[in-house]
């Protein structure tokens, strides 16, 4: 039997939905059975295809890409397998992430070589339709890893007034996401429930974050604001592979007012409406 291992996943989440997951599920194709290594809050996104995943929470220093500082990933392997009782052998394939190799890294969506295969990635849109939930999703993002990239929490409350609902909710985790006052707090919630909150919402909000990228692959229509010449090309295009509708705001990068956010929100709103 041809048994695939992929990971352990130990860096950011967003890198692991756009330069990892849909990789493997292609890879998964070519073997009889697959094991999946990352962390437990990851399940859901390798449930279609993944035999066996085993959950492994990589002790470290902060997440960045594909990595996670002070953490060596071939340890990290043999921890997991040796916890598992599982040995190599002849016809045990093992994908280790790393920048330089699979997956690619330019880490956008065209093929990329393992082995003798071109590995174009395959992916799958997230959670069930049902009736909407929320009007709006916040993801205030508060992490320490790039925390100039944080919007202020004062222009998240006046977003909120501005928007003039009471079907708001703010996701992410309680570790790295706020949460705004007469919201509701939906942090830490399991990926599958997430994955239906945000195909059921109406809009996502957020500064570039692993949250956001999510958005896309779960069909929400989302708004997002951060540093033009990094990250434009990533939410429209190479990020975007479901073509989700999507709004880049990156005149002022990680800090536009709340007002301007609101206002550039209902005109782009106004002509998606117009183009159905």
């Amino acid at each position: 039997m041809k048994t695939l291992i992929a990971g352990p996943w130990v860096g950011e989440f967003g890198w692991e939905l756009f330069a990892w997951q849909a990789y493997v599920r292609r890879l998964a194709e070519s073997y009889d059975k697959t094991i999946v290594i990352s962390r437990e809050n990851s399940k859901a996104i390798y449930s279609d295809f993944a035999d066996k995943f085993i959950s492994y929470e990589p002790q470290g220093g902060l997440a960045d890409s594909f990595f996670m500082y002070n953490v060596d990933i071939k340890s990290c392997l043999k921890e997991s397998l040796d916890s598992n009782n599982i040995a190599l052998n002849k016809n045990t394939a093992v994908l280790l992430p790393r920048r330089l190799g699979n997956p690619p890294y330019t880490h956008y969506t065209q093929p990329v070589a393992f082995g003798d295969q071109q590995l174009k990635p395959k992916y799958v849109c997230f959670g069930e339709k049902t009736k909407q939930q929320y009007d709006y999703i916040f993801h205030v993002r508060n992490r320490d890893l790039r925390k100039e990239d944080n919007w202020n929490i004062e222009k998240w409350k006046m977003l909120k007034d501005l928007l003039k609902s009471d079907k708001i909710g703010c996701i992410g985790t309680k570790k790295e996401s706020g949460w705004i006052e007469g919201t509701d707090d939906l942090r830490d919630i399991v990926l599958e429930d997430l994955f239906t909150v945000l195909r059921n919402s109406s809009y996502t909000f957020g500064s570039s974050s692993g949250p956001m990228h999510l958005a896309s692959l779960c069909g929400a229509k989302h708004i997002v604001w951060g540093d033009q010449c990094k990250s434009l090309d990533r939410y429209e295009k190479n990020w975007n592979p479901l073509r989700t509708p999507m709004l880049f705001l990156g005149e002022y990068k990680y800090h536009p007012a709340a007002e301007y956010v609101y206002e550039k929100f209902k005109t782009w709103n106004s002509n998606l409406k117009e183009t159905k």
